[in-house]
C-alpha cells in the first residue's frame, strides 16, 4: 500500500503548522471530483489512472440517464443541443453525481457530507451511508420495507441474504457509457436470469411461470406498492412547494404495456411495471422561457419502465390463500377475475382522471386495447 499525505491528495501546505489560513491554501476538498478537463487528484496521482479514467463517463458521474431524456422532450438529441438557460439549469441535477470519494470515504454531498468510517476508504461501498443515501426514496424504502406505511410495504425477499453490491457490480459502476445511455440500455444492468440466481428452469417452475413467464416481467406479479413522485419543479421550488410535499411521493402500483417490446432481454415482456415520473410540461419553466418550451413532451411517456426493489413471493397478486387461484387476485374478467384488480392496470381513464395534461404522453403503455377479451 502506497503511504500517502494529506497533501498528496488535498494539496495545501503542510509546511505551516501555525497558519489555518496558509496550511488550506490551494486545498482540493473533494480530490476525486473531476476538473474541466475531465482529470482527477486520483488519476493525476497514478494510483488509478485506469478506473478514474473509465469512471468519468459513467452514469453516476455523467448522469446520461437524465441528461437524455431532459434533451428528448426539448426536441434534441443531447443537451448539448438544449437551449443555454437548460444546459446552466441542469447543473442542479448534477448535485446528485457521485465522485469516487462519495462511494468510497464519504456520505455523499447530496446525502449530508461527512465521512462515513472517519478517513479511511472502503473498497465496497456502505450501503447504508452510500448506496442508500442517494437512493434513498425508492430504493431504500423498497428493499429495507417501510412498516409506517398503511397497507405496510414489507422488505425485499433478497434484502435477508444480499446486498446492493452482490447484484450492482464495480463493473457497472466504474465503466464508461456512451452519451444518450440510460441504465436500461446500459449492458451491464443486472440481470436475474444471467446472474445464475434465478435459472431457466424457473420458467416452467409451476404452472404461473408456464403461463406468464414471457409475457409478465417479474415485477408484474412479485412486487409491491411503491414511491411515485408528480410534478417537480426545478429550481428546489420542490422543497417548498406545499402542494408538492403534500401529494409526494405517492404509492401506488400499475402494470402498463411496453411499447419498446424486444425479442430477449429486459424488455421482451408484454407487460411491465411502471412508475410515475415527476416531469411536468412546466418542470423547467424556473430554468427560463426557453427551458420550458417542450415540443416533444407529448412523444414519451411519464409511466416509465420500472424495476422495484421490493419483490416477494407472495404479493397482493399471488395470493393463495384460503384456496384462492392466483388469478381471482389478478385477472379482472368478471367470472374469471375480479373487476376490482382494475386497480393494478395503467388505463386510460386513469390518466385523464389524474393527470389530464399527460393521457396523450401515455398512450403508448396503457394496457387499453392490449388486454384479454372482457378484461377492460
Amino acid at each position: 500500500m502506497q503511504a500517502l499525505s494529506c497533501v498528496d491528495c488535498h494539496n495545501g501546505d503542510n509546511t505551516k503548522p501555525n497558519s489555518k489560513e496558509d496550511a488550506h491554501k490551494g486545498l482540493i476538498v473533494d480530490p476525486s471530483e473531476y476538473d474541466a478537463n475531465g482529470r482527477n487528484v486520483c488519476a493525476k496521482s497514478g494510483c488509478h489512472d485506469a478506473v478514474a479514467g473509465s469512471f468519468k463517463n459513467g452514469l453516476h458521474q455523467k448522469l446520461w440517464g437524465e441528461q437524455h431524456w431532459v434533451a428528448l422532450r426539448a426536441g434534441k438529441e443531447s443537451l448539448s443541443q438544449c437551449p443555454q438557460s437548460t444546459q446552466d439549469g441542469f447543473q442542479e441535477c448534477t448535485s446528485c453525481h457521485a465522485t469516487c470519494g462519495q462511494c468510497h470515504v464519504s456520505i455523499p454531498n447530496s446525502a449530508g457530507k461527512g465521512f462515513v468510517n472517519s478517513h479511511k476508504f472502503l473498497k465496497v461501498p456502505d450501503q447504508t451511508n452510500n448506496c442508500m443515501a442517494c437512493h434513498g426514496s425508492r430504493v431504500a424504502h423498497d428493499f429495507l420495507g417501510d412498516y409506517e406505511f398503511y397497507p405496510v410495504r414489507y422488505k425485499d425477499v433478497h434484502s435477508n441474504s444480499m446486498t446492493c453490491m452482490d447484484c450492482h457490480k464495480k463493473e457497472e459502476m466504474h465503466n464508461s457509457v456512451a452519451e444518450g445511455t440510460d441504465r436500461y440500455h446500459y449492458d451491464q444492468l443486472p440481470s436475474c436470469e444471467e446472474s445464475g440466481c434465478h435459472a431457466d428452469t424457473l420458467a416452467t417452475a409451476n404452472v404461473y411461470h408456464r403461463t406468464h413467464f414471457n409475457d409478465l416481467s417479474c415485477y408484474v406479479c412479485h412486487s409491491q406498492r411503491y414511491n411515485n413522485c408528480t410534478a417537480c419543479h426545478v429550481k428546489n421550488e420542490w422543497k417548498t412547494d406545499a402542494d408538492y410535499q403534500n401529494n409526494n411521493p405517492a404509492e401506488d402500483f400499475r402494470i402498463g404495456y411496453n411499447y419498446q417490446k424486444t425479442d430477449e432481454g429486459h424488455f421482451r415482456f408484454k407487460f411491465i411495471v411502471v412508475r410515475h415520473i415527476p416531469v411536468a410540461k412546466d418542470t423547467y419553466s424556473n430554468w427560463g422561457a426557453a427551458s420550458a418550451d417542450l415540443p416533444d413532451y407529448d412523444q414519451y411517456p411519464t409511466w416509465k419502465y420500472a424495476s422495484p426493489h421490493n419483490i416477494r413471493r407472495f404479493t397482493a397478486r399471488t395470493d393463495t390463500s384460503g384456496g384462492k387461484l392466483c388469478w381471482e387476485s389478478c385477472h379482472t374478467k368478471q367470472g374469471f377475475g375480479n373487476p376490482d384488480n382494475k386497480k393494478y392496470f395503467l388505463f386510460d381513464s386513469y390518466i385523464q382522471t389524474n393527470w389530464p395534461e399527460e393521457e396523450n404522453a401515455n398512450k403508448s403503455v396503457v394496457v387499453d386495447g392490449h388486454l384479454p377479451s372482457g378484461w377492460e
